[in-house]
């Protein structure tokens, strides 16, 4: 190849100095045939032929140049040198003008060809400038290119992080406003779901009993469903959590699944589920606290979705909420049945002081009766006796059936069941029972508060029955800008000092720690013989921050 490009060059150089030596050569024969026409002295033929060989030089061409120096001699000593068309070579002017022209010759063809270097060199750098500029050009838009997509990068993780930051939000707002905490998990679900773009979602919970995940909730139409509500097939509502899927689902921290890939993780049956209601790809987080797995939270989408890291960080910050609504959630329950259970331990301990040994004693005071039924003294004594206790025990099954109502708040408001309470507790011709009230701004309170005074008034009053024998009982609440105050008086027995310091008896222990919940002060004044008086003191500031 370079031999080939080396030839043709040869033949153009060639091509070019003949083409330029016939040039010169007609330019010599037309300024002879002009100087002879005009009679001309040699001197300006000379100079005329002169111009040729310039005009020849300036193609930086050296050979074509000399050649026509020489003719140009020949012709100035042909025609111009006496005698006329002889050659008579050596003469002077055939001497000058040969080295006139060679000169000439020689120094521009040099000087052309200096310049010619120059320039190309110039070219060339020029050419290596423009190169450059290019690169730069190039880098500089390459650079841009990147900025711009790191930039929209950027803000489609600002997006998504401002998505993630109004789904926690939403939850929070929703842990505030939803009533009950069941519904709690739903809502959070939702939200996530609708977040994350997903059409479809479910939430497994463990058993770790039955070692099994059960479907508990769907999000199918912009709403929260039961598995029943969704018509979710009842083979896939409860899974072993040891088949191969779901063990898989469990041991990574998110697992992308295509549907429409037979290879995907999704079990055969189930994808044809999905497929058939627009499925195309999912997103399985399972549910982790405190290093153990509880559950299996799926998002499905009806598009192919791929995901960078970031989604799937924000996907599983997100999941973490649907953890801690379902902790939050059982927490709740557990909470709710320990407080049943501890109610129920009350009201059993209620029922067994007073209605069991009420009743315990009326047995043997008529056990008593029809042992002396032929003393009519005694066994009046006697039947008097069980009377008095029938209606303690009557009063204590009032009391205690009004304590297993949790809705008398609602119905009746505090005042009103305090003044239930106060009805209920009076024994005829045995204890009399009273309710004032200076102020009805009590049933404004949270519903929290006024069942824990409600409660409170329960014990004081079942303490003064059981233990202290009054005659009179009197409740108040009243209220003014600063507090709330519920005083329970009676003209009983009173307490010794011993009792009143202990927790255990006379359930002090339960009013102090219902007091305590309410950040209220109790106070109880009393005295052997003197009666009792209990004092709760909430302040309104306290009161309505619960």
């Amino acid at each position: 190849m370079d031999s080939q490009t080396s030839t043709s060059r040869a033949a153009s150089w060639y091509k070019h100095a003949v083409s330029l030596f016939f040039f010169g050569c007609a330019g010599l024969a037309l300024m002879t045939l002009v100087c002879f026409q005009l009679n001309v002295r040699g001197a300006v033929a000379g100079l005329l032929y002169m111009t040729v060989i310039v005009l020849v030089s300036l193609r930086r061409r050296l050979v074509p140049a000399v050649l026509v120096s020489l003719v140009a001699v020949v012709c100035l000593d042909y025609f111009f040198v006496d005698p006329i068309f002889r050659l008579r070579l050596a003469e002077s002017l055939d001497v000058a003008a040969l080295v006139a022209y060679l000169a000439t010759a020689v120094v521009i063809t040099g000087l052309l060809s200096r310049v010619q270097r120059s320039v190309d060199d110039l070219r060339g750098s020029e050419a290596r400038l423009r190169k450059s500029n290019e690169d730069l050009r190039l880098e500089i838009s390459e650079r841009k290119q990147a900025q711009e997509a790191l930039r929209i990068s950027e803000q489609r993780r600002l997006a998504q992080l401002a998505r993630a930051n109004e789904a926690l939000r939403g939850s929070i707002d929703t842990l505030a406003q939803v009533p009950e905490l069941d519904d709690f998990l739903g809502q959070v679900m939702a939200a996530i779901t609708r977040q994350l773009g997903a059409v479809f979602s479910t939430l497994r919970m463990l058993d770790p009993e039955q070692n099994s995940l059960t479907l508990e909730l769907v999000f199918r139409d912009n709403r929260v469903l039961s598995p029943d509500e969704a018509e979710f097939p009842e083979k896939w509502r409860s899974r072993s959590r040891d088949e191969h899927n779901y063990a898989v689902y469990l041991a990574q921290p998110t697992t992308v699944t295509h549907l429409l890939d037979p290879d995907s993780p999704t079990p055969a049956e189930l994808r044809e589920y999905l497929l058939g209601i627009g499925i195309k790809s999912g997103l399985i987080i399972p549910l982790i606290s405190r290093g153990q797995a509880h559950g299996l939270f799926s998002l499905y989408f009806d598009e192919e979705r791929q995901f960078d890291p970031e989604e799937t960080e924000i996907a599983r910050a997100l999941a973490t909420q649907a953890s801690l609504a379902v902790q939050l959630t059982r927490l709740a329950k557990t909470a709710r049945q320990s407080a049943i259970l501890e109610e129920r331990n009350r009201l059993a301990g209620e029922i067994h002081d007073s209605l069991a040994q009420c009743f315990a004693g009326i047995s043997l005071q008529l056990f008593a009766a029809q042992e002396a039924i032929t003393k009519a003294g005694e066994t009046f004594n006697y039947v008097e006796r069980a009377y008095d206790l029938a209606q303690v025990g009557l009063g204590e099954a009032r009391r205690s059936a009004l304590s297993l109502r949790s809705d008398v708040i609602e119905e009746s408001g505090l005042t009103g069941a305090l003044r239930m309470l106060a009805d209920r507790s009076n024994i005829p011709g045995r204890l009399r029972c009273s309710f004032r009230a200076n102020n009805l701004l009590a049933d404004d309170l949270p519903h929290q508060v006024q069942q824990h005074l409600l409660r409170i008034a329960q014990e004081a009053i079942s303490n003064a029955i059981r233990h202290a024998n009054p005659t009179f009982l009197n409740v108040l609440l009243q209220s003014n800008p600063t507090e709330f105050v519920l005083e329970i008086d009676d003209n009983g027995t009173g307490i010794n000092k011993a009792h009143l310091g202990s927790s255990e008896g006379f359930g002090l222990g339960n009013m102090r720690e219902r007091a305590k919940q309410l950040g209220a002060e109790l106070d109880i004044r009393t005295a052997p013989g003197g009666g009792t008086s209990v004092i709760v003191r909430l302040p309104t500031s306290v009161a309505h921050r619960q």
